[in-house]
């Protein structure tokens, strides 16, 4: 399985989880055997561990970075400087996969997952400005080959907790034999600011109780307003600079 990225959500709220969601994640069911005796978890990681299933989901991972890269090289040539400084992609784990169908309310099997959740495939661009932002969705949006199914605009809209990104859901047409299969892609792009505050954001409330989460998040929204206005004052320079 890929690399994980870190979580780039805030992580607010209580982590744990009550008894009846407890009950309803360790579900039991029987293996083809009956002889053992395997948690609806890990039926859920046995289909997602599968190497068809992994690399279909890989497939398409690899055509939205090439797609980013030929993005980077056009909009490098356009603006005279770097647009994307770096990319990072992960497949979620079953676990992870498994939170969120709890927290959903939905059923804990592979087949909910590939129809209820957007973001099984994930890949994270990091711009140097937050304008560059706007210019690396447009252009993926651009892409003929490629449907954007939803986006959220949280640069503009910033979540309560100071989280700030464009999100875009991208289905990617994986064609094998003479099936073919639209795989879902979360995008998120940010700004090296916005990464920035997004990774300390999860370091700080990383084990944290919910009294301190609850702490820590106040702080941060406070943070993330300062280092937002250093982004905007970043990007004013930079055009001062470019406008000679």
């Amino acid at each position: 399985m890929m690399k994980r990225y870190k979580a780039c959500f805030s992580c607010g709220g209580n982590r744990h989880r009550d008894s009846k969601k407890e009950k309803k994640r360790i579900n039991i069911k029987e293996n083809l055997t009956g002889a053992e005796k395997l948690s609806l978890e890990d039926l859920l990681e046995e289909e997602l561990e599968n190497p068809m299933v992994q690399l279909r989901y890989t497939y398409a991972l690899d055509v939205i970075r090439a797609k980013l890269r030929l993005i980077h090289a056009d909009l490098t040539a356009q603006s005279r400087r770097p647009v994307i400084r770096n990319l990072s992609s992960r497949i979620k784990t079953a676990e992870s996969i498994g939170r969120k169908l709890v927290k959903k309310q939905h059923e804990i099997s592979f087949e909910t997952a590939v129809a209820t959740l957007n973001d099984i495939a994930g890949i994270r661009v990091v711009c140097y400005f937050c304008d560059d932002i706007y210019q690396v969705a447009a252009a993926i949006r651009e892409q003929s080959d490629l449907r954007v199914i939803k986006e959220k605009d949280y640069v503009k809209r910033p979540k309560k907790s100071g989280y700030q990104s464009v999100h875009l859901i991208v289905g990617v047409p994986v064609t094998y034999r003479d099936r073919t299969q639209e795989i879902r892609v979360e995008v998120q792009i940010r700004s090296f600011a916005m990464d920035y505050w997004a990774e300390m954001d999860t370091q700080m409330c990383y084990k944290k109780n919910t009294a301190q989460i609850l702490h820590v998040e106040r702080e941060t929204k406070n943070y993330s307003d300062l280092i937002a206005e250093v982004d905007n004052k970043m990007l004013e320079l930079r055009r001062r600079i470019e406008g000679g």
